[in-house]
């Protein structure tokens, strides 16, 4: 060993032979593990050879004993010291050894003459000792053990590892604290025998501290104790996983480890158990908040059909459950999938909403039965067969019940893609009852089957014209524009109602699946013209187009609510709200009652103030994404279904010439969530050579295009049909190669 490193612990070479002291200790091999906690707290750097005290018996006062008195307590401190073992292992030379007595004094002095406040504190003390001038190491880590400081465990104690850099002492890993062997009495088995009494458990608990966080680890193991013994679980899995969600949740650890055995559980074995490391993040709390009052409850419903008009048969259940007095919150997107069990029939629409309900869950079963008998039609021929409408209660608040006619939580439910993708539509963080584990988590273990799910997002109201942003393979779709605006900035007066149809035909047979009809110019600094000339430019045009035969969807560009709902009932299937509904209070409303697709666009202020706010930090992406989720939020609490809403980003609203290259740019982040994107960059400013006129912008507006798709736009909105058709296909052949 180095003299330089450990001058204190090294005996001159002209003293007589060393005789090692008796002390309560034992020098091992660095590979013998003699305890569980030994065998936790060892370290396995390969990089470092290590001398070690393990269990150095002393008493010390930190803090109070189990009684909650400040009175001195039995601990027992492991050391282990960075050091070279190969010098003094190839020459058996004195120098180079540890002088392991004057190590033992040094740190029963400190320990046995103050008083602490805290194992923490303690512990800290100790690396203070171990890496400071008196014994000068480079390299320590400490793990202390209370024998006594709990009723019903073997031991709690602490672990930390220190390094000294220059004159600094610094932390290196995580700070744990642990409760050894908390032994316990609980409900736990899937055997009849195992349910009539409480059985034996020992508990292992690992409390990673976080910078800044102390844990009282007695109120922990307290509030650890009195949920077990409450417990009634079926899998050791579900019981670790809720006892990780306890303390991290409940008792605000950041990360913890729990290992759990069943003494009892084989009869040639000392115990089997479990073990998992958990953060709180896994348990992410639920981020829609649903206030419920007294006698309401919050309840999750399958839904799904393969007989019919699906789409409409879904609309007109959840449309029925709400006249019946079951509220609905949320929604997910539409998933098809393939039929699970019964192969022979035709592919599934499945969703999953979310509810309020004062019905008891025999009441509501009896309700939703009704409604696929009585308003459906639905005869059931075969388990698993074809229907109408399939209504089933997934959750109901937290309730374990199962009954011959009725099991909550659905006992299928993780099985199925089709149920958990759509329930993590809604609350992906909320935990399954039985598992105390978040579905998001569930799903992600489910295998990928040949037959992936794929999002249904209707374009008109018939629901017989679909998007699916999550297909990798996916067709990127042509929207035309249509601007019957004199004052529009690329084609103000281009349009009339004189070559209307002529230019809508045209644009159809170029390519182009959508028609935006537009009567109001929302370029930065257009004036408002009213609600009524709006109506007078947009509604005969839509009349016109429906009366010529042309059947393909219409999109009407707007943001005022009165002038969405004329264009619906004159034959409009898409709302078009370049401010996603902040420019009309009663547009989001209006959209929920009127049941149709609305694009939510992004954008700040009004038309004549947006240029002023085009102030972003160094992560638009996110910004744009968050102010969204606002917008979608809001639409979903205003009764918007989730499978009925588009997002835009707003390519030239609210962003000058940068902001919109750095949304292009990072398109993929945003796009690939499960709702359907509509870019429109046709011939704006951004787009531009210097000197060129909004006509003459095509080539600047085919690379933007471009970088759309290959960003996972689902729509592209566009004045030039003929010529940007043919940069949409090869950019989409490049995205599918």
């Amino acid at each position: 060993m180095n003299r330089q490193l450990f001058p204190r612990l090294v005996r001159p070479l002209s003293l007589p032979r060393f005789e090692p002291p008796r002390l309560p200790f034992r020098l091992i091999p660095r590979r013998t593990y003699i305890t569980d906690t030994m065998e936790s707290e060892i370290p396995s750097s390969s990089d470092r050879d290590l001398i070690f005290i393990h269990s150095l018996n002393l008493k010390a006062t930190t803090g109070v004993d189990r009684w909650k008195l400040p009175k001195p307590q039995a601990i027992l401190v492991s050391l282990w010291l960075k050091t070279s073992v190969a010098l003094a292992g190839s020459t058996d030379h004195l120098p180079y050894s540890i002088h392991y007595g004057l190590l033992c004094k040094s740190v029963t002095a400190l320990v046995e003459g103050n008083t602490f406040t805290s194992l923490e504190h303690l512990t800290e003390e100790v690396a203070n000792l171990a890496l400071g001038p008196e014994l000068n190491g480079e390299w320590v880590k400490i793990a202390i053990e209370k024998p006594r400081a709990l009723l019903r465990a073997d031991a709690a104690g602490m672990s930390i590892v220190r390094r000294r850099e220059g004159n600094k002492i610094v932390k290196e890993g995580e700070d744990k604290v642990f409760i050894r062997d908390l032994r316990l009495v609980t409900i736990i088995g899937v055997n009849p025998w195992e349910r009539l009494e409480k059985q034996n458990v020992v508990l292992n608990l690992t409390l990673y501290e976080a910078v800044g966080e102390k844990y009282d680890f007695r109120k922990i193991t307290t509030t650890v104790s009195e949920y077990v013994e409450k417990s009634d679980y079926k899998t050791v899995e579900a019981f670790v996983t809720s006892l990780a969600r306890e303390a991290t949740v409940t008792c605000g650890v950041e990360k913890v480890s729990v290992r759990m055995e069943k003494p009892s559980a084989l009869t040639f074995a000392k115990a089997a158990g479990v073990e998992i490391t958990r953060e709180r993040s896994f348990f992410a709390a639920e981020s829609d908040d649903v206030k419920l009052k007294a006698g309401e409850h919050n309840v999750y419903i399958a839904l799904g059909s393969n007989l019919g008009d699906r789409y409409a048969n879904i609309t007109t259940a959840v449309a029925a459950m709400e006249e019946r007095g079951i509220k609905v919150l949320r929604t997910s997107s539409l998933y098809q999938s393939a039929p699970m069990y019964v192969t022979d029939q035709p592919t599934f629409l499945n969703g999953v909403v979310s509810a309020v309900t004062t019905l008891s869950p025999e009441e509501l079963l009896s309700t939703l039965q009704s409604i696929e008998s009585g308003v459906l039609n639905r005869v059931k021929t075969q388990v698993n067969g074809p229907r109408t409408v399939d209504l089933d209660i997934l959750l109901y608040d937290t309730l374990v019940m199962s009954t011959p006619s009725l099991t909550i939580p659905h006992a299928s439910m993780l099985e199925r893609s089709f149920v958990l993708q759509p329930l993590c539509d809604i609350s992906p963080n909320r935990p399954h009852p039985l598992t105390s584990t978040a579905f998001k988590h569930h799903l992600s273990t489910l295998p990928t089957g040949q037959d992936p799910l794929q999002i249904y997002a209707p374009l008109t109201r018939a629901g017989s014209v679909s998007l699916d942003p999550i297909n990798p393979l996916k067709d990127t779709l042509i929207m035309a524009i249509l601007n019957l605006t004199p004052d529009s900035f690329s084609d103000g007066g281009a349009t009339t109602p004189s070559n209307l149809l002529q230019k809508a035909t045209s644009f159809l047979s170029s390519g182009a699946s959508i028609l935006d009809i537009g009567g109001q110019s929302t370029r930065p600094g257009a004036p408002d013209v009213g609600a009524d000339e709006e109506l007078r430019r947009v509604i005969p045009a839509i009349q016109a187009l429906r009366a010529a035969g042309i059947t393909a969807p219409i999109s009407v560009d707007t943001y005022r609510a009165s002038v969405a709902a004329a264009a619906v009932e004159a034959g409009a299937d898409i709302i078009n709200d370049i401010s996603a509904g902040a420019l009309d209070p009663e547009m989001l409303g209006t959209v929920a009652k009127l049941g149709v697709p609305v694009i939510l666009g992004h954008t700040r202020g009004t038309p004549e103030t947006m240029n002023s706010l085009a102030k972003y930090g160094d992560d638009i992406i996110g910004e744009i994404k968050g102010e969204l989720g606002e917008r979608v939020k809001e639409a979903e609490q205003k009764g918007v279904r989730r499978w009925n809403i588009w997002l835009d980003p707003g390519l030239g609203f609210a962003k000058g010439r940068e902001e919109n290259m750095r949304v292009l740019k990072e398109l993929s982040r945003m796009t690939g969530d499960g709702l359907p994107w509509v870019l429109g960059p046709s011939r704006k400013r951004f787009t531009a050579a210097a000197g060129e006129g909004a006509k003459d912008r095509q080539w600047g507006t085919a690379a933007a295009v471009a970088l759309s798709v290959q960003g996972g736009a689902d729509v592209v909105r566009v004045h030039d049909v003929e010529e940007m058709k043919k940069v949409v296909d090869m950019a989409v052949a490049v995205r599918r190669c």
